[in-house]
């Protein structure tokens, strides 16, 4: 019930934020949705998942002081620098783990709340989407993809000005925590470009036929090229396509025909999407994210991690939908149906389901320290495996 409660918080500050547009409005909200966020992540003990591979990380990242006197350091461990040092500057301060995920979850909170006014006047809907469709996943398991994502999403702010040094920059340092950010490169030709309509269609329609025929067209593809790159690339394709417990196909099911609805309101109100500052670079982000989802059918992990980087712009395309609608009402009535879309990626997390056994029941660290108990985290999250893998045969 914890998450569920948090949802329904979240959704009062949302409607107060339709409300209310005014400046002061939005910096207060939007600041104490952001802390409550903050703290949910930041302080879980035990709660989600891999925090236990991280914790192994972290113990055997160096200290700063470490890397000062041999930078070689920074280079040695099979991760990111810049996520290595950012390793190494918390664990110059101390050696608990925890540290580590309160400061990743506060640099990945505060860049999207301070990016998302930029966007839009309604940055606490785009927080509350967040929570729904991206937090349990980025905030609590791939910390590190978390913030090279944070890092993309505040970048896009330079895209329709053309700044593109900082666009830049902003997306080499997401490289160094997450090198699949590399992807966002060549997005920075296309994102701001305005493509018929027809055009969107036409891309769209045709992932829907071919997820729904299944034709298998890709995984060859995608294999091939790994092949070319190296063995270790040839491995890892093979473990994502043929023999480990992520190479299935992505599920028919109701993600399906919520996604073409989506898409469907986008196109309905592209003319006022567009005509804001950033919102054609929004609107191109949330396109290729379903392309993604559509065409990459076969390649189920490969294709969320990449598309998270994408996916992301949905926090800004809802809340610009609903200042599409002409009055308070008809923004609450669309507020209503955008809450059905973003409750159906979080629903296992709000309802406790047997899926989501890693979160349930919230553990909070300052809780536990001042109330010290066994806990459950371990246990948790082996049952947690135990059924993705059970869910994959």
């Amino acid at each position: 019930m914890f998450y569920l409660i948090i949802f329904f918080i979240l959704i009062a500050l949302a409607v107060i934020n339709i409300q209310f547009k005014d400046k002061l409005s939005n910096q207060v909200l939007t600041g104490f949705s952001a802390l409550i966020l903050i703290c949910i992540a930041g302080l879980r003990y035990e709660t989600g998942g891999d925090w236990d591979n991280y914790a192994l990380l972290f113990s055997a990242f160096p200290t700063l002081s470490q890397v000062w006197h041999q930078p070689a350091l920074l280079f040695e461990p099979n991760v990111e620098e810049g996520f290595v040092l950012l390793c190494a500057i918390v664990k110059q301060f101390s050696t608990n783990v925890q540290w580590l995920f309160f400061v990743v979850t506060f640099i990945n909170i505060l860049l999207i709340a301070s990016a998302l006014p930029k966007y839009t006047d309604f940055p606490v809907v785009g927080l509350l989407c967040y929570y729904c469709m991206l937090y349990f996943s980025l905030e609590m398991i791939y910390i590190r993809q978390a913030t090279a994502v944070a890092l993309c999403f505040y970048a896009l702010q330079y895209v329709q000005p053309k700044k593109i040094v900082k666009y830049m920059l902003f997306i080499a340092l997401a490289c160094s925590f997450h090198r699949v950010a590399i992807v966002m490169v060549p997005c920075w030709f296309i994102l701001n470009r305005k493509f018929p309509t027809w055009l969107y269609l036409t891309v769209i329609l045709v992932g829907v036929v071919l997820m729904a025929t299944g034709v298998s067209w890709i995984r060859g593809i995608f294999t091939t090229i790994a092949s070319w790159l190296g063995e270790n690339y040839a491995d890892k394709a093979e473990e994502y396509t043929e023999t480990g417990v992520f190479a299935v196909h992505r599920q028919f099911g109701i993600g399906y025909f919520l996604n073409l609805c989506i898409f469907a309101f986008v196109m309905f109100f592209r003319k006022t999407i567009d005509a804001r500052p950033h919102g054609t670079v929004h609107l191109n982000m949330f396109t290729l994210s379903l392309v993604l989802y559509y065409y990459c059918y076969e390649l189920v992990e490969v294709s969320n991690r990449f598309r998270l980087f994408f996916l992301i712009s949905v926090i800004v395309v809802i809340p610009l939908l609903l200042e599409s609608l002409p009055n308070f009402m008809s923004r609450l009535l669309g507020f209503g149906i955008a809450l059905l879309y973003c409750f159906s990626f979080a629903q296992s997390y709000f309802l406790e389901k047997p899926q989501a056994i890693a979160y349930n029941p919230y553990q909070n660290y300052i809780e536990y320290k001042i109330h010290p108990r066994p806990s459950t985290g371990k246990q948790r999250l082996e049952k947690s495996h135990e059924l993705f893998r059970q869910s994959r045969r």
